[in-house]
């Protein structure tokens, strides 16, 4: 089978790039790892049990473990390549593997939990359900900042790698940066020890944004006042949607979320009903899967004082982007006004990561792209 540098080789040479001598280090840690999987088998765990125990049960089977590394944590700063070559290396191996995005793949871990409610050891039951759908677990955009989240993922990686299960993540900050500032931390450190000391770190921070390239606007950033994108929005919506319709409501996870129009697999809604209103990263994991394409208006300046719906704004840009959504806005200023730092506690560094790929998502590559594939293969 192809090799993932190969792999990268050919499309960098078909796309017209150059080539990278950073990101080809990692594509030769993604092979390393592909021959490891293609290896892979439990090995006898070594004894920790006292001279009574083994003279009286010397003959016992042994206890089995499978060794280290249990996959790749690669991070760096934002369009560095991470996610292109996570998902060379998951185009490219044939085994059992499942890709999500960091939200999909909590909302799956919380959802296996409530089903095994009231078991000793719920976390251990969801890691052997993953184990019998994947032998591969792909998690993109790993950045902790739910409590609940926090909590949970030491228990839930030790058991998916007891599994033998392989976990390749990207993020865009290093394990140890990982929570920062986030309440009860000292509870989520032990998360930080299994990434470092059971997956190869490895920092992709080239001196390129690639997301930067070939970047070709294709008006799907509007700036006016309300009045203006609505008469602007309701014109583009009949042109590129090819219908019109009136105000509906529909169920999101149990919460109505009202669109101005609706059809084609397109939605058009505003910023006061995606993020003002109480939203989980739920509702637009939902949202993201059942349209094409969004139109989103009445967007302002992101100040101080929004910080709760600039939050919900950089979680529902995440789930667009990673499943592909084609997004068009309409906003009270220009992107690179869109939002006003506020100092060390603020959102500037995933906002940072929304600000680009929101120009990403402008660009005639993003745009001519189908929706990005998710899920079980």
């Amino acid at each position: 089978m192809t090799t993932i540098k190969d792999a990268y080789f050919k499309l960098i040479e078909e796309k017209g790039f150059n080539v990278d001598p950073v990101q080809v280090s990692v594509a030769e840690a993604y092979d390393r790892l592909k021959t490891k999987i293609a290896q892979d088998k439990p090995v006898a765990k070594e004894e920790k049990r006292s001279f009574m125990q083994k003279l009286f049960k010397p003959f016992g089977e042994p206890e089995m473990e499978y060794t280290d590394p249990r996959g790749l944590y690669i991070y760096g700063r934002v369009g560095r390549g991470k996610t292109f070559l996570m998902d060379l290396f998951y185009n490219n191996i044939d085994v059992p593997k499942i890709r999500e995005h960091y939200y999909h793949f909590m909302q799956d871990v919380h959802k296996k939990m409530r089903e095994h409610q009231g078991a000793e050891d719920p976390l251990k039951l969801v890691a052997k359900e993953f184990a019998k759908e994947c032998k591969v677990l792909c998690v993109d955009e790993f950045h902790v900042i739910d409590i609940t989240d926090a909590m949970i993922l030491y228990r839930l990686l030790d058991a998916l790698l007891a599994e033998g299960i392989f976990f390749i993540t990207t993020s865009n900050r290093a394990p140890d940066e990982l929570y920062k500032n986030g309440l009860q931390r000292q509870q989520f450190l032990p998360a930080i020890e299994i990434i470092k000391n059971r997956l190869e770190v490895i920092v992709l921070d080239t001196e390129q944004d690639y997301r930067m390239r070939h970047i070709e606007s294709a008006d799907v950033w509007f700036v006016g006042d309300t009045e203006a994108q609505e008469t602007h929005f309701r014109k583009q919506f009949e042109e590129i949607v090819g219908t019109t319709s009136e105000p509906i409501t529909l169920d999101v996870n149990g919460h109505p979320f009202t669109m101005i129009e609706m059809g084609n697999d397109s939605a058009w809604f505003t910023f006061e009903e995606a993020c003002k209103k109480a939203r989980s990263s739920q509702d637009f994991i939902y949202l993201a899967s059942i349209f094409e394409t969004v139109f989103f208006s009445g967007l302002p300046q992101l100040t101080r004082f929004l910080e709760n719906e600039a939050r919900r704004f950089v979680i529902m840009i995440d789930e667009f982007y990673d499943q592909g959504v084609k997004v068009v806005i309409g906003s009270d200023v220009p992107m690179e006004k869109l939002y006003e730092p506020k100092g060390e506690k603020a959102l500037d560094f995933e906002f940072d990561r929304t600000i680009s790929r929101l120009i990403e998502m402008q660009s005639q590559d993003y745009l001519d792209q189908p929706k990005r594939a998710t899920g079980k293969a």
